[in-house]
């Protein structure tokens, strides 16, 4: 890998600046500077216009910290953007391409061998405490059940501590088989307030412990999930409240996006022009439907305040970087989409990322576009001075908060079916969307006269120049890897 700035050099500067260069005798002779603490909280399904309501995430690490307002995923689709977080790689790359098998799942993880070379195997190989709490990758559940039994589930190579729920979309009575400790059934209790918990007993813990640690608290909120409740919308899943942020959001309503409802897909792919215009019932569950998904992240916000608050009395604050983002977005009725993700539109695509912690200017906001999904591993990397043994996709996202110039990297979007063949393949440059479907159809958007993709210009002569130019790019770029990903 290239020679990186980090936080630890940052520190060693501050150190010789303080007491000299150290000449191998005297007090300041040995001395080793600390590496930051990581912590990625990562919620699912969730859209970046979400984050407006919650007053944690906004005041304790947005604030503080860097917001990367581009940020967007490679593959809208929780289990590929986690594995892609995981190893730094497109879904090409690191081969799980769905979340069905026999395209993707964890099964398809681990058959593939993907799991072994990981950013929990490269932290603790370089003396990191990992720590692993909450959703894993989407059918952890039922290959544990399988082949273990859920009593016996086994964890990923990498965790020194694996508490993977083992029922994953369930808002009550979780089920975790902690390695190292017991099985535990969690009965009447509040998912998303048991991960909360234990995130603050892993970082209470970790306070005595003189490795750095590294904890994933993987969150379901606000995917769909059980139990049911009375006021559920009938054609649509929507997430399990918990008691006291029910019906607190009750004053939303549809999302005021142009898209939403399209008049006119005449422009668009077959499947949404099949899709029918949005009635009054089913508008009223997409309400219905936005309103829970705010309800249930308002457990994750606050347990980002007693994480912050659990960091902060054990002194680990000032050492610590949180990572805060989403596995994907969601569809709210835009393009006629009642819900769903997957398709290359800007509400499944974009995800909120903040970052904060040392080194992390605050208050800063960073317009180049990035990938969560390949960008997070390079970053924290980076930030730890650790090294993969390979060279990944993406790159560290320290180097853009500390240089934050244009960059003219090509993104990549990309999809599967679940029986592993491509739905589509794209490329996302600082201006235009082209995506081509499997079935020889395409869409072109100029993104910064057209934010929401209401016209495709595909078709236009006007843009014939550019669609051949992307087209061309696509071509040179959609079987990319490592240092050709990120030129």
């Amino acid at each position: 890998m290239r020679t990186r700035f980090t936080v630890a050099a940052v520190l060693a500067t501050l150190v010789i600046a303080t007491f000299g260069v150290s000449t191998g005798t005297g007090p300041s002779a040995g001395a080793v500077v600390q590496r930051p603490n990581i912590v990625i909280v990562m919620v699912d399904d969730a859209r970046v216009d979400d984050m407006r309501y919650l007053r944690n995430v906004q005041r304790l690490i947005k604030g503080p910290g860097a917001e990367f307002s581009q940020a967007f995923l490679s593959y809208p689709l929780c289990c590929p953007a986690r594995a892609s977080m995981l190893t730094g790689r497109y879904a090409h790359n690191h081969g799980v391409q769905h979340h069905q098998y026999p395209a993707g799942s964890y099964r398809k993880w681990v058959e593939t061998g993907a799991n072994l070379s990981t950013l929990p195997v490269w932290l603790q190989q370089a003396g990191y405490y990992t720590v692993m709490v909450g959703k894993h990758l989407n059918g952890y559940e039922g290959y544990s059940r399988e082949r273990y039994g859920a009593r016996n589930a086994q964890g990923d190579p990498g965790w020194s501590s694996w508490k993977a729920t083992v029922e994953t979309y369930a808002y009550r009575n979780l089920t975790i088989r902690h390695r190292p400790g017991p099985f535990v059934s969690y009965k009447g209790r509040y998912g998303t307030h048991v991960l909360n918990d234990i995130a603050v007993r892993v970082v209470r813990r970790q306070a005595t412990n003189p490795k750095p640690f590294f904890l994933w608290l993987s969150h379901v909120a606000p995917h769909h999930g059980g139990p049911a409740d009375p006021d559920d919308p009938a054609r649509l899943p929507t997430p399990h409240v918990a008691e006291r942020d029910r019906d607190t959001f009750r004053h939303l309503g549809n999302i005021r996006s142009p898209a939403f409802n399209e008049a006119d897909v005449s422009d668009k792919p077959s499947h949404i022009r099949d899709l029918p215009r949005i009635g009054r019932n089913l508008a009223a569950q997409i309400r219905e439907s936005r309103q829970q998904r705010v309800e249930s992240l308002q457990a994750v916000d606050r347990g980002i305040g007693r994480l912050v608050s659990t960091l902060r009395r054990t002194g680990e604050l000032d050492n610590t970087v949180i990572i805060f983002t989403s596995d994907n977005g969601y569809a709210l009725g835009e393009h006629r989409r009642p819900g769903g993700k997957v398709l290359p539109y800007t509400e499944g695509l974009d995800t909120p990322l903040y970052i904060r912690g040392p080194g992390i200017p605050a208050d800063r906001v960073i317009s180049q576009r990035v990938s969560m999904s390949i960008d997070i591993a390079p970053t924290v990397l980076d930030l730890t001075d650790t090294e993969a043994p390979y060279q990944l996709d993406g790159i560290s996202l320290y180097d853009l908060i500390r240089d934050p110039g244009p960059r003219n990297r090509p993104l990549l979007v990309e999809a599967w079916q679940p029986t592993g063949i491509p739905l589509y393949t794209g490329l996302r440059d600082s201006r235009y969307l082209y995506v081509e479907y499997l079935t020889g159809e395409v869409e072109l958007y100029d993104l910064l006269r057209d934010p929401h993709q209401l016209r495709s210009l595909h078709n236009d002569p006007g843009y014939l120049t550019t669609r051949l130019k992307l087209a061309t790019e696509l071509a040179l770029t959609r079987n990319c890897v490592g240092l050709f990903c990120q030129n």
